[in-house]
């Protein structure tokens, strides 16, 4: 039986999200505004969690149902079968959103309800009162409430899956894994060709770039239990553990080199901890260097930089010659390369004086960026 699911991501994503989502098997998949929908059997369901690289939470639909008052929510939401999904001693925590025009009912009093409804649904069919308790919750419950309906789904992630677990803390900045993915996703990079990233910071688009070359599953190393799926009633463990198999039996040694560079020596050092952490140490090749003194490290390939703000600038971010300086050196010594620069959507990007390939627009957490990828001749 297919699940009917709904994977969340920052908006710019979506695109990126459904094509990542129907490759690994998702069918009937539409974006929606910060969200692909799409079905999927338990199999594909447990796949589109360890494998996505794009995606925040992964949430299968319990039911939709009407949402015209407080009542109408608690005489609906009761008669799902919040039962047959998780167990009475399990902790629950409710979320609830509401889309920014449907204002009529506030969201507290939504998940009130719908706190309700398990409770009446438990013990009708249990003659049990399930755990009330919302502290440490293995069970995630989500409520969407829009055009007076209420879409009722529960959480098969558990934590966020920008959350790969390799991450070290001594970085004032570092960019989230989600959105490095979507950089490369969007260089169409799969690892078949040398990638370097001469401002690498903490590491984090160096390890998604290894993990991609490897064919490793970006959520491969989670402990067991921190799905949420494999805290549901009809979780099946041969079925998951086949999933887990199969994922490392596809593993395969990287195709091409893939070198990280940095200014700082002690980003260099957070780097390195990071991918040891993730076990990719030996595959990425890390030195201190200043990016105006690199030289390309292959023929070809895909430079991807970050370009540091803020503090590790002094300012130069907005500064027009240091734009110039950086498009003439990748000019002049990555000839034959695809390099792609991130950026604050306020840097002046057209000093960098080479014309984009393609270009798209991001958020780094609250920050606006943009991206272009312009290719060296």
């Amino acid at each position: 039986m297919d699940y009917q699911c709904y994977a969340t991501c920052p908006d710019e994503l979506t695109g990126l999200l459904a094509e990542e989502i129907t490759t690994l098997g998702g069918t009937d998949v539409r974006t929606a505004y910060r969200v692909v929908y799409f079905k999927a059997p338990p199999e594909t369901a447990y796949k589109v969690n360890l494998h996505s690289r794009l995606a925040s939470r992964v949430f299968r639909v319990l039911k939709i149902i009407p949402a015209h008052s407080p009542t109408i929510i608690f005489d609906k939401a009761k008669k799902i079968r919040f039962d047959e999904v998780f167990s009475a001693g399990q902790p629950v925590s409710i979320s609830v959103v509401a889309s920014s025009e449907e204002k009529s009912i506030p969201t507290h009093l939504i998940g009130s309800k719908l706190r309700e409804a398990i409770n009446d649904c438990f013990l009708h069919h249990q003659d049990i009162l399930p755990n009330q308790s919302s502290w440490d919750p293995v069970i995630g419950i989500s409520g969407y409430f829009h055009q007076k309906k209420l879409m009722v789904s529960v959480d098969m992630s558990g934590e966020s899956l920008h959350r790969r677990g390799f991450r070290v803390e001594g970085h004032p900045a570092p960019l989230k894994e989600t959105l490095a993915a979507a950089l490369l996703a969007f260089c169409r990079y799969d690892g078949s060709v040398p990638f370097y990233d001469p401002m690498c910071g903490s590491g984090t688009l160096a390890v998604e770039a290894a993990m991609i070359a490897i064919n490793r599953a970006p959520l491969i190393q989670r402990k067991k239990g921190s799905f949420g799926f494999e805290h549901f009633r009809d979780f099946d463990p041969q079925l998951w553990r086949t999933v887990v198999d199969q994922a490392r039996e596809a593993e395969h040694p990287a195709k091409a080199g893939l070198f990280a560079s940095d200014i700082e020596a002690q980003f260099v050092g957070i780097a390195q901890k990071s991918l040891a952490k993730a076990r990719l140490e030996t595959l990425v090749r890390l030195e201190r260097k200043d990016f105006f003194e690199t030289e390309k490290p292959a023929e070809s390939g895909l430079l991807v930089a970050n370009i540091p703000y803020g503090f590790r600038m002094d300012g130069k971010e907005g500064n027009a010659d240091f734009w110039r300086a950086l498009g003439d050196h990748l000019k002049y010594h990555f000839k034959g390369w695809n390099c792609g620069i991130l950026a604050p959507a306020s840097a002046p990007l057209k000093e960098l004086r080479l014309k984009p390939r393609k270009q798209a627009s991001f958020r780094n957490g609250t920050l606006p960026v943009r991206f272009v990828l312009c290719e060296m001749y």
